[in-house]
């Protein structure tokens, strides 16, 4: 027989006050081992004059919550953090609309379900399983109810998010916006907001993590043919590890638009690396599946390039002069800015010198263009000289 939200909270909140019981007992003791005269101080008179305040505290959620309110500072900010503190305003508030008879939409009960689940998991209480069997029915009917009555458009839903996301998608031209939208909601969110959303940006990290490991790898080894394998292999962690990835985030100001669960937003998550990191994964994965891999290309590669730079002007060891190389950089610039998929091109050949001490003329092309031109006592070296005349080049006419 189906029961009412108003049935289903009241339930959830008796369980709720079996599971915090004990733990404020516990947590009060280690303040005062005559707790409980505390406890009298903290509630309202009308509620201890006739009964023993342990019933009480035993009985009456509420008053179990006002406690730990009142005594959050002294007691509870030890072991609880601030996202609990909000959980027990908002529960606090829960409790007197319930009290109050007020009317709870299914929205409203699977918000109310999924707070008390998560204060009771902080405390490690056993009746977190049965309102968690509580909320997942109320989500199965939720699923139901927005089956039955959404009515908006996907035209409608579109508009409204690029209006939402008009500055990102300045940066990141997705065709789909409902796509950006999805890698932009963290799971916490799909969590508190089942009638909104429908899923996470969880897959979309997956994929846009082997993307990112693809492109990145690609655009390494056509760096330069003389970056061995193990070089390659750790300029590609570089790249892609958490913290390189959380300053691409940084550089779009993803968190500004990630989409997270109120309890993410007071610990203030939007800052957190791995949280950005996660999240640039999923877009890049979202980008992939709305635009091709060329378009996630072309978004990356520009911030390789920059970060690559960054590395190489911070590092001392072998890498840095791989990374400072004028060939490295005089292809970079051909990649970004050519238009097409040529790469230089060096002609070197022998030009005079001693056979103990030879000297080496090359010319760079890219396509039948000559850039530059160099000298070098080794091929290496005047290819070098060749790729850093065209780089003076280039400069002098203000391409670069």
């Amino acid at each position: 027989m189906a029961i009412s939200n108003h049935e289903r909270i009241g339930k959830a909140l008796h369980l709720l006050c079996q599971g915090l019981y004990p733990y404020v007992e516990r947590q009060m003791l280690t303040v005062n081992k005559d707790w409980l005269k505390v406890a009298i101080s903290n509630l309202p008179e009308h509620q201890t004059s006739k009964r023993n305040v342990e019933d009480i505290l035993r009985e009456d959620v509420s008053a179990l919550l006002i406690m730990m309110s009142k005594q959050w500072e002294s007691v509870f900010k030890k072991k609880l953090g601030h996202a609990e503190r909000s959980l027990v305003g908002e529960l606090i508030e829960v409790r007197n609309k319930w009290a109050h008879q007020t009317r709870l939409s299914t929205d409203d009960t699977y918000r109310a379900l999924d707070s008390i689940t998560r204060l009771l998991k902080a405390v490690s209480a056993p009746q977190i399983d049965t309102v968690e069997k509580h909320k997942q029915e109320v989500l199965r009917i939720l699923s139901q109810e927005q089956t039955r009555q959404e009515t908006r458009s996907v035209s409608a839903e579109e508009t409204r998010i690029r209006e939402k996301l008009v500055e990102l998608l300045e940066k990141l031209p997705f065709q789909n916006a409902c796509l950006l939208n999805l890698a932009l909601t963290h799971r916490s969110y799909f969590y508190e907001n089942p009638r909104e959303v429908r899923d996470d940006n969880e897959r979309l990290e997956f994929l846009g993590d082997a993307v990112l490991n693809f492109i990145c790898a690609d655009f390494l080894y056509n760096l330069d043919s003389e970056i061995n394998e193990g070089d390659l292999t750790r300029l590609r962690s570089k790249l892609v590890d958490e913290e390189q990835l959380a300053k691409f985030a940084k550089i779009l100001d993803l968190g500004k638009w990630m989409r997270l669960g109120r309890g993410a937003i007071a610990d203030k998550e939007y800052t957190n690396s791995l949280l950005l990191s996660n999240t640039f994964e999923a877009m890049v994965g979202g980008y992939f599946l709305d635009s091709g891999i060329e378009a996630v290309r072309a978004f990356l590669e520009p911030l390789f390039t920059d970060a690559i730079k960054e590395l190489g002007t911070s590092q001392s060891d072998t890498n840095s002069s791989l990374l400072l190389d004028p060939k490295n950089e005089l292809q970079q610039w051909v990649q970004l800015n050519s238009g097409t998929n040529l790469l230089p091109k060096y002609v070197t050949v022998q030009a005079g010198g001693e056979s103990h001490a030879p000297e080496f003329l090359s010319e760079v092309f890219v396509g039948k263009q000559k850039y530059g031109e160099g000298k070098g006592r080794s091929k290496k070296d005047a290819e070098k000289s060749a790729a850093k005349d065209a780089l003076v080049k280039l400069k002098k006419l203000g391409m670069i």
